[in-house]
């Protein structure tokens, strides 16, 4: 389990699955959490660190989509907070303006108006908010 942790970052959630992949009865699976968590193998905060940065920066999620992933494994609210702030305010305006224009101009027959609705339906699915998107159209609409 140890090389499983070293591997990639985990949480006990996918430890305890793994676990239970391996059909490890629960007193023992429970020695072997207690270990990896004191031999720091398993910390949930070097985890979500690491999703909100890696699926931002890699996939480049928005902070609702990552902030659902981290609840789905069960991370705290507190430490889900904590990892959002590994996400740069300006370079998270950034990507946003990189999507957009990225998925404005892959529309080619669409009026420019449908454009601009696909492509905040589509930064709204990676998890972007529109209070978010907003300010970047109203700075591109400056620019044109």
């Amino acid at each position: 389990m140890k090389h499983y942790c070293a591997y990639q970052e985990r949480c006990q959630k996918e430890v305890e699955e793994k676990l239970r992949e391996l059909k490890v009865d629960q007193d023992m699976a429970d020695e072997i959490m207690l270990s990896l968590i004191h031999e720091n193998f398993v910390k949930e905060e070097r985890y979500a660190k690491a999703i909100a940065r890696g699926k931002f920066r890699i996939n480049q999620w928005g902070k609702v989509k990552i902030k659902m992933l981290l609840r789905n494994s069960r991370i705290t609210t507190n430490l889900i907070e904590l990892a959002m702030q590994e996400i740069d305010s300006i370079e998270y305006q950034n990507t946003i303006k990189e999507l957009y224009l990225k998925k404005f101009n892959s529309f080619v027959k669409e009026t420019a108006s449908v454009k601009k609705q696909k492509t905040i339906q589509y930064l709204i699915q990676k998890g972007y908010e529109f209070h978010d998107i907003l300010p970047v159209l109203e700075g591109i609409a400056t620019q044109d």
